[in-house]
């Protein structure tokens, strides 16, 4: 099985398919592909998994990172992109159903294992093919806000772990230690906060380490008096039909934009 597999890796470098940089990705993949900031082992992103490289020695220029997966028989190259931290990463859709993510990936036309995942298989030959179980995939992409039954609302934010973060808004008095957001346990850079707010328009940003940050899950914003960008949401009275994330009214000389 596994001479089947080297096999099809070798005849795939000579016919590459090279996928485009992800570029179509949602501002909060962007948001946390920028934030890595060194190169670990693949990790969920919502629904797709995360890979990264950096090269052990510094003094490398690497150019090109990419990968081929078993379940494409090889035969597709999926380049890395490096962020603004000189890290190459690669936020991967995987099909439904799949088990096991098996890969080996290029770094300028090196083929090897991934060095930052633990986890391989070899076959007769003594190649390693990197490994990745999908056990525990998230079952959807994260919401924010997202409207509960009982019509309180969450709010979430992923960064880098660590950090100081809360929301702050019109319901708040903008007090950046009002409603401080719980990071995950899992150290994922996942912070989530339940509040309950009363009908209407909202007006809010999270607070990060001192720093205003916008909603990245939703694209509903406004200007404040000073021309800063904030996040909106119409939360509608219970029992009111459907809630949206547009303000139709905004307060304290916000305006709203798109």
């Amino acid at each position: 099985m596994l001479s089947k597999k080297r096999l099809l890796l070798t005849a795939a470098l000579l016919t590459a398919v090279l996928l485009p940089l992800a570029s179509e990705d949602s501002p909060a993949v962007r948001i946390a592909v920028q934030s890595v900031v060194k190169a670990g082992p693949p990790r969920f992103l919502d629904r797709q998994v995360l890979l990264s490289y950096y090269p052990a020695d510094q003094r490398v220029r690497v150019r090109l990172v990419g990968a081929r997966f078993e379940h494409e028989d090889y035969q597709v190259f999926h380049p890395y992109f490096k962020n603004e931290n000189g890290v190459f990463v690669l936020p991967l859709d995987v099909p439904e159903g799949l088990k096991t993510l098996t890969y080996r990936i290029s770094v300028d036309g090196v083929w090897t294992h991934d060095l930052a995942n633990p986890s391989s298989i070899e076959d007769e030959y003594g190649v390693l093919f990197s490994t990745f179980s999908l056990e525990g995939r998230p079952a959807r992409l994260l919401t924010s806000p997202e409207i509960l039954p009982d019509g309180q609302v969450t709010f979430r934010y992923r960064g880098r772990p660590g950090r100081f973060v809360s929301l702050i808004g019109d319901f708040n008095s903008w007090d950046p230690y009002w409603e401080p957001m719980a990071e995950d346990p899992a150290g994922q850079g996942l912070y989530e906060v339940t509040v309950r707010l009363s009908p209407g328009p909202h007006y809010y940003v999270f607070c990060v380490d001192g720093d205003r940050v916008p909603d990245a899950r939703n694209v509903e914003r406004a200007q404040d008096y000073r021309g800063l960008a904030v996040s909106t949401l119409v939360l509608p009275a219970q029992g009111g039909g459907e809630p949206s994330a547009a303000a139709s009214a905004p307060k304290a000389g916000a305006k709203k934009t798109r």
